[in-house]
C-alpha cells in the first residue's frame, strides 16, 4: 500500500508539472541553488542528508499536521498553506493567511498536492513534521525530486515535541521562540509523568472518546487520535485488535451495548457531538455510570480540537485539559491559565477571560469566576 501511494504521488505530480510548468522547470532534479547562495548539509530524522540554504525565509508544510506545528513557530515564514483556515478559525491566524495559496497534502491517503500553486510560492523548503511512517524517507525523496525543493522530515509526537521544536528552531533561525514552545511541551510531559507516578492500578480511570454527531464513533486504544489518554496515565475504554483500529479522525463505530459493557469512568466527546443530549429523557447515554455521575465533557474545538482532528501539537494542551478532568485531584495546573498561556505562545493570540470561559463551559465542570 505504501509503495502504491508513493507511486501515485509521483505520477500525479509529474502529470501536473508537465501541464503547468515552463520548460526547464520542475524536471524532478535534485536540489540546486543559484551561485552565491550559502548552503549546508542537514540530516533529517529519516537520516537523509539534504542540501539547504542558510538563509531560509519561505517555508511550506507537507500537510495539515505539519502546518499546525510550523504555524506555531514561524507564521511569518509560511509561503502557502496545506489547508486554509475555516471562517471560525480566522481570528487565530494572521490576516494575510486568508489569501494564501492552498497547496494540499503532499503524500498519503489524502494526497491532494497542487503543484502549480506550490511553484508560485517560491518556497525554499518543504517540511514534514510528525510521527515516523514506514518508507517515509521514500516519500520525502519523491517530493524533493518531483518539486526540486529541499524536503526534510522532523519527528514529532507528544513525547518528542520539545526536541522537535528545538530542531525546527535551529533549522529556521528561531531558536529563542522554539525554546519557549519546547519548554511548555516539556512541562506538560513532566506533569503527566508526575500523575502517572502517583497512580495505583486501582486509580487508573477508563476514558471513552466519542466523536461524530452521535458520539458513537470512538477513537479507540492504539489510534493516534486517542494517544493522549494513555499519555496522561488513563486507559481507553474501547479496546480493539490492532487490525480493527481505524487510524482516521472518524474513529471506529460502536453500539450502546458496547458502551455499557465498557462502563467508562469518564466520557469525552468531540466538538459538535451529542453533549447537550446525553441527559435527555430519551437518551440511551444516560444509562452510563459516567453520565449519571456527571463525568462527561465536550472537548474544546478552536482553532482545532484539543485532542485530535488533526492529531498534532494541539494534543499538548489537550493533555493538560484531560489531566484536569480525569485526575483533577492530581492536576497541579490551572487549566484556564494553562490554556491562555498555550494560545499566547503557540497561536500568538491573547485569550480573554470571557473567551476561555466560553471555550471551557462544557469542558471543565464549572465556569471560573
Amino acid at each position: 500500500m505504501k509503495k502504491n501511494r508513493t507511486l501515485t504521488l509521483l505520477i500525479t505530480a509529474l502529470m501536473i508539472a508537465a501541464s503547468v510548468l515552463m520548460p526547464g522547470c520542475g524536471k524532478g532534479a535534485e536540489v540546486s541553488y543559484p551561485d552565491g547562495v550559502e548552503t549546508y548539509t542537514f540530516t533529517d530524522d529519516y537520516g537523509r542528508e539534504v542540501l539547504l540554504r542558510k538563509d531560509i525565509s519561505r517555508i511550506v508544510a507537507s500537510g495539515p499536521n505539519a502546518q499546525m506545528i510550523l504555524v506555531t513557530l514561524a507564521p511569518e515564514m509560511m509561503a502557502g498553506l496545506a489547508e486554509a483556515p475555516s471562517t471560525a478559525q480566522h481570528k487565530f491566524f494572521p490576516d494575510y493567511y486568508i489569501d494564501m495559496p492552498t497547496l494540499g497534502q503532499f503524500y498519503g491517503k489524502k494526497m491532494s498536492l497542487n503543484l502549480e500553486n506550490l511553484m508560485q510560492t517560491d518556497a525554499q523548503i518543504i517540511i514534514d513534521v510528525g510521527e515516523i511512517q514506514e518508507d517515509g524517507n521514500e516519500d520525502m525523496d519523491t517530493i524533493q525530486k518531483t518539486t526540486g525543493i529541499a524536503t526534510v522530515y522532523i519527528e514529532a509526537s507528544p513525547e518528542t515535541y520539545p526536541e522537535a521544536y528545538r530542531k525546527l528552531g535551529k533549522l529556521l533561525g528561531k531558536e529563542e521562540e522554539a525554546e519557549q514552545l519546547a519548554s511548555y511541551c516539556e512541562e506538560t510531559i513532566k506533569m503527566a509523568e508526575d500523575i502517572k507516578g502517583k497512580l495505583s492500578e486501582e486509580d487508573v480511570k477508563r476514558v471513552l472518546f466519542g466523536v461524530s454527531s452521535t458520539g458513537l464513533n470512538c477513537n479507540v486504544a492504539g489510534s493516534v487520535q486517542a494517544r493522549v489518554i494513555e499519555f496522561i496515565g488513563a486507559e481507553n475504554a474501547i479496546q480493539l485488535s490492532e487490525e480493527e483500529v481505524n487510524g482516521r479522525d472518524g474513529g471506529n463505530p460502536v453500539d450502546f451495548e458496547s458502551l455499557y459493557k465498557a462502563d467508562p469512568d469518564i466520557v469525552i466527546l468531540g466538538p459538535g457531538g451529542p453533549y447537550e443530549k446525553l441527559n435527555a429523557d430519551d437518551s440511551q447515554w444516560k444509562e452510563l455510570r459516567a453520565v449519571k455521575e456527571d463525568h462527561y465533557y465536550e472537548i474544546p474545538g478552536l482553532p482545532y480540537s484539543w485532542m485530535s482532528a488533526p492529531p498534532s501539537v494541539n494534543q499538548v494542551l489537550g493533555a493538560r485539559w484531560l489531566m484536569s478532568v480525569v485526575y483533577p485531584e492530581l492536576y497541579e495546573g490551572d487549566i484556564y491559565e494553562d490554556a491562555k498561556e498555550f494560545y499566547r505562545l503557540f497561536w500568538h493570540y491573547e485569550m480573554s477571560d470571557e473567551e476561555v470561559n466560553e471555550m471551557l463551559a462544557h469542558s471543565a465542570g464549572k465556569i471560573k469566576e
